[in-house]
């Protein structure tokens, strides 16, 4: 397997900078938008001051009579780009939160490397299943591909999906973890021509409590077993 330059979490640590970009314009967008609600205010005093034959004191009463649906326009654009922003800065930490649980999995794979497997990060994949954070073979032609998850907890399993308990509540994830590494191993075994390829999903923040590492034909593990699970698959 050719060995790429990716390393590992580069792709999200890119994809988190582009959101914090995105997340700066918007802000700035916002306090644009404000100046100009100003601006067009003193616009209109201007304006009014211009055509009023009123005295000063009335011509200051008058000049500040900006339509209300104006204020509520300008406020409404303003508040929907902040709320924007501080949705795109936390989407942000979490894709830097996912990048630093890839890379601390790479820790695990340098001894892997060092024995003769071949290593590749961040793998792009078709059929919108974005990157494989992990791809690895074996030196006995064995293929994993390795979904790094950044959660944090304890990984239980109702025998079915899985959950993540924090304290005495259990949550369910957001997404089929399973269901989306079984999918990147087929992508990837069709787009290296490879016979096999073995679906894992290993957290690098949170314990797991899987009986037998081992559901719905997935390895999930947690980052301190990834290296011996590995080894023993061989």
């Amino acid at each position: 397997m050719p060995k790429r330059n990716n390393q590992a979490g580069q792709n999200i640590r890119k994809l988190a900078s582009k959101r914090r970009f995105k997340a700066i314009t918007s802000f700035i967008s916002a306090g644009i938008t404000v100046f100009s609600l100003f601006g067009l205010i003193r616009i209109y005093e201007l304006f009014a001051k211009f055509l009023s034959p009123l005295k000063p004191s009335q011509t200051q009463t008058a000049s500040i009579q900006v339509p209300l649906p104006i204020y509520g326009i300008f406020l409404i654009v303003a508040l929907g780009l902040v709320v924007n922003g501080i949705y795109l800065w936390k989407r942000a930490n979490h894709a830097d939160q996912g990048a630093k649980g890839e890379e601390d999995a790479a820790q695990e794979m340098v001894q892997l490397e060092q024995e003769g497997w071949q290593v590749e990060y961040g793998m792009r994949l078709g059929n919108r299943l974005g990157d494989a954070d992990i791809v690895c073979i074996s030196p006995r032609n064995k293929a994993y591909v390795i979904d790094v998850k950044s959660h944090q907890g304890d990984v239980t399993t109702d025998g079915k999906l899985l959950y993540r308990r924090m304290g005495k509540t259990t949550y369910p994830f957001e997404k089929n973890f399973l269901g989306q590494a079984m999918k990147q191993a087929l992508q990837v075994k069709k787009q290296k021509g490879l016979s096999f390829v073995t679906p894992m999903v290993a957290f690098s923040n949170a314990s797991v409590s899987i009986p037998s590492d081992k559901l719905q034909k997935v390895y999930v593990v947690e980052k301190s077993k990834l290296l011996s699970l590995l080894k023993s698959l061989g």
